[in-house]
């Protein structure tokens, strides 16, 4: 009998999580707690927020209003009863769901900077997300509600639901919060003074959904990275091209090059030169790879500082001051996802031509759409309406959106990011880039095959074997949905991206990309929780 592991538990100390943590977050359920000097900042920062309200300091969302109405006062029982209804107030998001694995990392991340102490939030809000999250009953979000300085409409959804209001979503299924408290002894919480906007007013969401669509561009291009080798024998590209790219002055362009001269080196059977040199996307392979690599690997650092910054407003210092903050303004994180988004573009347009050269009949001892000579077909040539459109869609979702203009609410909301939608448009990139690849894949391994060689070693074989396993050479024309829709699955696991760049020791790796070490001392879970305390070690690779 097979007795299931528990889930890992994360301890939290408001430092900056890794890629590695917020990859498994994504993906599983985790148990957490707050390190002991955590919880001891937490009640610091409780007590220095209200010795301020008590000695007569105007404290915004707390004894104010918000927004347009931060010039009212509130005192008292009536103070009590807004903050309550603060939440519900801004439980307006609507649209399509938010994956699970997005409003999980949410709260953690929320919880990740209360543990600073500096939000100024009572021990026992920062003791019910933890057993939220060790309970995995997740607000159910949704997409459309944010303007990205703070993630009113989503994040509204878990005020709701902390007091008992809204849905969730648990143990894979929908249903009333209050059902889902009752099944596990948790009672709805009473926001205190403050926490109402607490709860409501960080960017916690539109982090995890940037989080979860920079990991997806991120593995994007890195499968470009590994595609190129059958892609540039199935074309006969002139690798005196990456001799030159070596020389360059930009390190990344540099260490690319040198990886394509190597990965394909051991290839001794090569198309014959037809020409003096490449069509423009061939010779280009190494300067759009690289700025993609950069810019992914920028956009993962920013949120690696991101998911410990606290972003409220007003915000305690070390010194137990509550300022005014503009916090939430998370400029380099937008700038980080705009780069990201026009690289994406780039490398879209450049596999896109790569497509076209492979089955346009351009190239010597390749046929139109790659219909051997003697077959009736038409080929791969309808492929390319894939293409295109899947282009199309990367290169519409490239538009910046951070300097919209904005006004909402007496003005207020004019320097707003778009954050969530700036997340939305990166994942859609991601997800139309993933048919890209994998068409240039099959038309890849398609054309190798008709030139008659055979891959013999490295990257350009394995992938190869990859698309074989879905897709037999071309002898007539057959239905290419479903085989097309197996290969991307294949592609697209974490695993086989793991076993084709295992040799990728140039790819950029700093902190941010370290595996997720549980500390060996974590403070109790809270009372009724009947799983294992054990902590654990979780290695997860990104």
């Amino acid at each position: 009998m097979t007795i299931p592991l528990a889930p890992p538990q994360i301890l939290l100390d408001a430092t900056p999580l890794s890629l590695g943590l917020m990859r498994a977050v994504l993906a599983a359920p985790v148990r957490v707690d707050l390190s002991a000097s955590a919880w001891a900042a937490v009640r610091q920062g409780r007590a220095a927020l209200e010795r301020a309200a008590e000695g007569g300091q105007p404290i915004y969302g707390m004894t104010t209003g918000v927004g347009a109405m931060k010039h009212k006062s509130h005192a008292g029982a009536e103070m009590a009863a807004f903050n309550q209804g603060l939440g519900f107030a801004h439980a307006v998001a609507v649209g399509e769901p938010v994956p699970v694995g997005v409003a999980r990392l949410a709260l953690l991340l929320r919880l990740n900077t209360i543990a600073s102490g500096r939000v100024g939030v009572t021990e026992d809000f920062a003791r019910f997300l933890v057993r939220m999250i060790a309970q995995d009953i997740l607000p159910r979000m949704h997409r459309r509600g944010s303007v990205g300085c703070g993630d009113l409409g989503q994040l509204g959804q878990l005020a709701a639901v902390m007091g008992g209001a809204g849905d969730v979503v648990w143990q894979g299924r929908e249903m009333p919060a209050a059902e889902a408290f009752a099944a596990v002894g948790l009672s709805p919480y009473q926001m205190a003074p403050r926490e109402g906007l607490a709860a409501v007013a960080s960017n916690s969401y539109g982090l995890a959904a940037a989080a979860a669509a920079v990991f997806a561009a991120r593995d994007r291009i890195r499968l470009a990275l590994a595609q190129a080798p059958v892609t540039a024998l199935a074309w006969g590209l002139d690798r005196t091209v990456w001799a030159a790219a070596a020389q360059s002055l930009m390190p990344m362009e540099r260490e690319l090059a040198r990886f394509l001269g190597e990965a394909t080196a051991l290839q001794a059977e090569w198309p014959a030169r037809a020409s003096v040199h490449d069509a423009l996307s061939g010779r280009f392979l190494v300067q759009v790879l690289a700025p993609c690599l950069i810019a992914a690997q920028e956009a993962a650092e920013a949120l690696h500082l991101a998911s410990a910054q606290v972003d409220d407003n007003p915000a305690l210092d070390h010194e137990g001051r509550v300022l005014t903050s503009g916090a939430s303004h998370h400029g380099v994180i937008a700038l980080r996802l705009g780069a990201l988004q026009g690289a994406l573009a780039q490398l879209s347009r450049n596999l896109a031509n790569h497509c076209l050269m492979l089955t346009g009949g351009q190239l010597p001892g390749l046929p139109v759409n790659l219909v051997p000579p003697g077959v009736a077909a038409t080929g791969y040539g309808p492929l390319m309406k894939l293409v295109a459109e899947q282009n199309a869609r990367i290169a519409a979702a490239a538009a910046p959106v951070a300097p919209f203009a904005l006004t909402l609410a007496a003005g207020l909301e004019d320097e707003a990011l778009l954050l969530p939608l700036t997340a939305e448009r990166l994942a859609e990139q991601a997800e139309a880039l993933g048919w890209v690849l994998t068409v240039i894949a099959a038309v890849s391994v398609q054309a190798v095959a008709q030139r008659g060689i055979v891959p013999t070693a490295g990257l350009a074989a394995q992938m190869t074997a990859l698309v074989r396993q879905h897709l037999a050479p071309f002898e007539g024309d057959v239905p290419l949905g479903a085989p097309l829709s197996a290969l991307r699955a294949t592609l697209d696991a974490q695993s086989t991206l793991q076993t084709l760049l295992s040799g990728c020791a140039f790819l950029p790796e700093t902190a941010a990309d370290l595996p997720l070490f549980v500390a060996a001392e974590a403070a109790p879970l809270p009372s009724g929780d009947d799983r294992s305390d054990d902590l654990k070690t979780l290695d997860q690779p990104t």
